[in-house]
């Protein structure tokens, strides 16, 4: 039985639209006897009672707490975000409160992304842009078979977490990829051929007909496809980005698109989120913009809430947590 001395109380602070709702949430109340549950939509309501919970779940207008509940002493012991990514999602006075443990959402995005990945260099390699246009304009015409099969080919992957490493599984094993890894500790990693840090990037994208980044945004990853980085790429490979529009110095993709220095660009992020009817973004030759969409799912849905309620479990009986954001790596 829960008493008031042993009860803990988390707070979910979404908005009222919020894609997870009604069902997701009532099993969070179930999620464990100890946890009392409150949903809150209003950020001025959330915000008045936040100092009372022991953990909280937001998204990240909501995560704007006060100094006096992310103080050391305060009852706040737990941040779960709503994302995978803490870069947009966790101010920086959160991040440097150490006593309060943050979680983000690793590993259910990981299978939906690399699938998406896939899509778009698929798409991108059988021209089938080109083949849609065709089509909604009842045209019947080959337009050449110089397309880059997938098979036997190289695939760069910057950065092989959940994403990435799913992705490398799928390459490796379904196309018989041969795999580069870019990773920030040196290791070895199932389905990579060959791993590397970000300082020999530039030596190993002239080898790689397919370049996907699969990166968190961090001061050391923003940009690191840049000007030199096209200039290193094989004028027939394709970029696509399924992690962080900010990886990617768009100037220099434009540029870089403009002058067929690459062969190809899949987008589902871009710096700015939803791109603007008037960037050139839009125009450019053989490229495909997804609307962030990767980890979109109903599927993924479920995976969130299973994530949720089990690290809702683990905190209420002191178990370590998953996801646990490192501070000093930024992800």
């Amino acid at each position: 039985m829960t008493t008031a001395s042993n009860a803990l109380l988390l707070l979910v602070g979404v908005p009222e639209n919020y894609r997870l709702g009604g069902p997701a949430f009532q099993r969070l109340h179930q999620a464990h006897p100890r946890v009392q549950v409150r949903i809150v939509h209003d950020q001025a309501e959330f915000a008045r009672q936040v100092a009372q919970a022991d953990a909280v779940i937001g998204s990240r207008p909501y995560l704007k707490l006060s100094a006096e509940v992310a103080k050391p002493g305060a009852r706040l012991r737990w941040v779960q975000t709503t994302t995978a990514g803490v870069d947009q999602a966790v101010p920086p006075d959160l991040l440097a409160a150490e006593h309060v443990t943050v979680t983000c959402i690793k590993g259910p995005p990981g299978p939906l992304m690399a699938e998406h990945a896939v899509l778009l260099m698929l798409a991108l390699s059988r021209n089938l842009p080109v083949y849609l246009k065709n089509q909604q304009q009842h045209i019947w015409r080959r337009e050449g078979q110089d397309w880059l099969p997938l098979h036997g080919q190289t695939i760069a992957i910057l950065g092989v977490g959940s994403g990435g490493g799913n992705l490398a599984r799928v390459c490796k094993t379904g196309f018989g990829m041969t795999v580069l890894g870019m990773t920030r500790t040196p290791r070895e990693i199932p389905h990579v051929d060959r791993a590397f840090g970000q300082s020999g990037l530039l030596s190993v994208l002239p080898e790689a007909d397919f370049v996907v980044l699969c990166l968190p945004h961090t001061p050391e990853t923003r940009h690191i496809i840049n000007a030199a980085a096209f200039d290193a790429m094989k004028p027939t490979a394709c970029l696509i980005n399924v992690s962080r529009g900010a990886l990617i110095d768009e100037d220099a993709l434009i540029a870089a698109m403009r002058a067929g220095r690459i062969a190809g660009a899949g987008l589902d992020v871009t710096t700015v989120d939803p791109i603007p009817r008037e960037s050139p973004l839009w125009d450019l030759p053989n490229t495909i913009i997804t609307p962030h969409i990767a980890t979109e799912s109903v599927k993924m849905s479920d995976a969130v809430v299973d994530f949720w309620c089990e690290n809702l479990r683990r905190f209420a009986e002191n178990q370590p947590l998953l996801g646990v954001v490192d501070r000093r790596a930024g992800y």
